[in-house]
């Protein structure tokens, strides 16, 4: 026990000592180095890809330029001999890759004759796994417009009960589908083919696009659609042209928009006019809540003639001066145009119910999701000078229609200038957002 506690105590006076020293205890640093936080922001940007007055396509005087950017597009390599056929798979042939199938089926004269030249291709060839994609890929400049044309046949001698032979054409790139569609012909228990002529045009959205052709019929028979004279050129267009009818068109590729970049503008509306758009919208950044919608609304009444104030208008009934009503008698329609044909399917989202007025578009739009950096997504846009009829949430298959009756005579010489805004806000934290809720500037 002494010897002990004397160690006790050594240990002690010694610590005692110590301590009155300068000591370097054991340690060690880390320092996570320039942490930042940065406001997020969400980056919108705004196409116009298609537009149309009362069924005329917004072309103006576009007129194609430059080299054909279609390699092969005649089939003519490689050469065949009269009456013979020939199955290329993978890779496939001079410019043209398969995607998926037997392979690319080339004819000359094998069963009925090419659109020109000595060869066509078909996209149901023999064998299983007969029904092939095949698709190009070209160099495109973004922004500028394009004019796809192709020619399209039935396959002859179609004795297999088939109502018809169909294909799709997909026209796509990094930013996403551009053109997504279905030609689709009678079926032909003839000898002979019949062409068809099918033009799109797009404008490009990267410096590469793929121009893609899938038979799309229902059975794998061999009876398959016939395809030949793919071809691709650059569009010169003018920057304002006008419809034959009156008004300007202009579409865009994708940018910020500034303020020659106008959806609509159109001097002289009748009743029964009608047109559709088809925009796309991008975000960047963030995914994003998204409403289009009007601002600044300024309804002018010009000159009031006599049906106006017969139909109850004008300062002399007790309208105050100024006030015109064209906003209320021009009737919207909007839904998600997933395809980007201009056209609305049943199962494609509604954003407005048709028959909505353009000024009542802020309380009834339902906000788009748009997904940052994602495919771009399109927004088609059918308008009606009177009283529109066509497809709601409630009852979606319902023919789009226009009225022209619907439109009166309160509307004689009335004016109406409004922005059309794009309105895009975050997502995350933001779950309960609607389109009705926004203040615009």
């Amino acid at each position: 026990m002494k010897k002990i506690l004397l160690s006790l105590g050594t240990l002690v006076v010694v610590g005692a000592v110590v301590a009155g020293a300068t000591i370097a205890f054991y340690n060690d640093t880390e320092t996570s180095t320039g942490n930042i936080f940065v406001a997020g922001s969400i980056d919108l940007k705004v196409d116009h890809t298609y537009a149309s007055y009362n069924g005329v396509e917004c072309v103006g005087d576009c007129t194609p330029t430059g080299n054909e950017l279609i390699v092969n597009g005649g089939f003519e390599t490689p050469n065949l001999s009269s009456g013979q056929w020939q199955v290329y798979p993978a890779p496939g042939i001079l410019g043209w890759a398969v995607d998926y199938g037997a392979g690319i089926e080339i004819q000359d004269h094998a069963a009925g004759n090419p659109h020109s030249g000595s060869q066509l291709v078909e996209l149901d060839s023999n064998g299983p796994g007969s029904q092939t994609a095949m698709s190009q890929v070209v160099s495109t400049t973004p922004g500028q417009k394009y004019r796809l044309s192709f020619w399209h046949s039935s396959r002859p001698g179609n004795n297999q009960g088939d109502n018809a032979t169909s294909f799709t054409v997909k026209v796509t790139s990094t930013s996403g589908v551009i053109v997504n569609n279905t030609v689709e012909e009678p079926a032909i228990t003839g000898s002979s083919t019949v062409w068809n002529n099918y033009t799109y045009n797009f404008i490009a959205l990267d410096t590469q696009t793929t121009i893609q052709f899938a038979d799309a019929g229902s059975q794998q028979d061999t009876y398959g659609g016939y395809l030949d004279d793919v071809s691709l050129f650059a569009l010169n267009c003018p920057s304002n042209p006008s419809y034959p009818n009156g008004g300007v068109c202009s579409v865009w590729g994708e940018r910020d928009l500034g303020l020659n970049d106008k959806f609509w503008s159109f001097p002289d509306i009748k009743p029964g006019d009608y047109g559709t758009d088809v925009i796309s919208l991008h975000v960047y950044d963030n995914d994003a809540f998204a409403c289009l919608l009007p601002s600044n609304i300024a309804d002018d009444e010009n000159i009031i003639v006599d049906p106006e104030v017969a139909a109850s208008d004008g300062p002399l009934v007790g309208n105050p001066p100024g006030y015109g009503e064209l906003s209320n008698e021009i009737e919207v329609f909007l839904w998600n145009d997933k395809n980007n044909n201009g056209v609305f399917d049943p199962t494609e989202q509604i954003y407005v119910n048709a028959g909505t007025p353009f000024n009542q578009i802020q309380s009834t739009m339902i906000a788009m999701s748009l997904v940052g950096n994602a495919p771009i997504d399109f927004v088609g846009m059918s308008w009606c000078a009177g009283d529109q009829t066509g497809p709601t949430v409630s009852n979606p298959s319902t023919a789009l229609s226009c009225d022209g009756n619907g439109m009166g005579n309160i509307a004689q010489t009335d004016k109406v200038i409004a922005d059309f805004v794009a309105y895009a806000v975050q997502q995350r934290n933001n779950s309960s957002f609607s389109c009705a809720s926004v203040v615009l500037p």
